[in-house]
């Protein structure tokens, strides 16, 4: 029997640990979600779609003048010293977004785009596990300009960025946007795109949608 719990400590001493040393989620990712609305006999299909770039460094080398770190759930400051040196740590993301929006008729009307900069200014330790639906990894919501971003990974590859607030369009001036969109690492498969996102749902992109097929006829009557 104590051979056997040898062999068992063993074992389990050799298997590799998921640490956050062995996972990085920095680089190119994709950004895609999607509503429509019917008025009238206008038919618009809304489409948000953009890019991220996350930026990551080991412990080690972040600059020497930071001296603490924020947690995984980015709510308690850490002493770098009292951290491995071989952890990975988040030190930004920037975001551009574009909506675009097309009636039956086949045309696009490009309805807004906007840069989202960096707001990380304290490094953001990885959790020590990979990240999965029933454990996700969120970073801290950020905003510019009315509207809030929100990422959050289900894994190293995928994930959401929920956003909310309110654009100022042109035509019919302030909207409110609520949508939740898929996001998906450069160089991996796109994920399937929720049914109720697909159908408008979930989202305030119909409501969006609504307001800018209302202008299209007030353009075209014109």
């Amino acid at each position: 029997m104590k051979r056997l719990v040898i062999a068992l400590m063993m074992m389990l001493l050799s298997c590799p640990s998921i640490t956050a040393e062995e996972y990085d989620i920095s680089g190119l990712w994709y950004i895609r979600g999607t509503g429509f609305a019917e008025k009238s006999f206008v038919r618009i299909s809304m489409e948000l779609i953009g890019d991220m770039t996350l930026t990551t460094s080991k412990v080690s080398e972040l600059s020497g003048d930071i001296i603490n770190v924020l947690s995984e759930d980015a709510e308690t400051l850490i002493s770098r010293d009292n951290l491995d040196e071989k952890l990975n740590a988040l030190t930004g993301y920037e975001i551009n977004l574009k909506i675009n929006a097309m009636t039956n008729a086949g045309f696009d009307i490009r309805a807004w785009s906007d840069h989202l900069p960096n707001y990380i200014r304290i490094p953001i330790i990885f959790p020590e596990l990979r990240p999965t639906l029933s454990k996700p990894f969120t970073l801290p919501a950020v905003s510019k300009d009315g509207l809030s971003y929100q990422v959050t990974f289900t894994s190293t590859t995928s994930g959401k960025v929920r956003i909310r607030g309110y654009v100022d369009f042109d035509v019919v001036g302030s909207t409110e946007i609520n949508s939740d969109c898929e996001i998906w690492k450069s160089g991996t498969q796109e994920p399937g795109t929720d049914e109720e996102t697909k159908s408008g749902c979930n989202s305030g992109i119909g409501i969006l949608a609504a307001i800018l097929s209302l202008g299209v006829c007030m353009i075209v009557r014109h």
